[in-house]
């Protein structure tokens, strides 16, 4: 019966971080950003890696550089849409030429980005339906 018991805990445990990741899923979906920065700088392995995994991890470079005082990039965009089509962009004045192929990529990643995520709204939708 203690068998039986255990499975049950387990299914209801496994549930119910399921349900987590799917609510944190819908919320990371409800906003996107993206920004495009240019600029020299540089930056210690250790800034790049989150939580001892090989991932790059944009803010901890940005943190770091702002503690060490030494920022030397320039925000090329920044675009923020909301899930109810709320959108604030900021773009640099007097773009380059070098920026505005920079602003091309901007957008780019803006579009592709849409499309992940609604690509991720529809799985999640499929998943309640069943």
């Amino acid at each position: 019966m203690a068998d039986n018991t255990d499975s049950k805990e387990k299914l209801r445990s496994g549930f119910h971080r399921l349900m987590a990741k799917i609510g944190d899923v819908i919320e990371d979906a409800a906003s996107l950003e993206v920004t495009t920065y240019t600029g020299d700088f540089t930056f210690k392995t250790r800034q790049i890696v989150r939580s001892g995994v090989d991932k790059f991890d944009i803010n901890n470079v940005l943190k770091g550089m702002a503690i060490e005082n030494k920022t030397n990039i320039r925000l090329i965009a920044y675009t923020n849409v909301k899930i109810d089509s709320d959108v604030s962009t900021i773009v640099k004045s007097d773009l380059s030429e070098s920026d505005a192929e920079l602003l091309k990529l901007h957008t780019a990643m803006m579009e592709s980005s849409k499309e992940s995520r609604q690509a991720i709204i529809s799985l999640v939708t499929n998943l309640i339906k069943g």
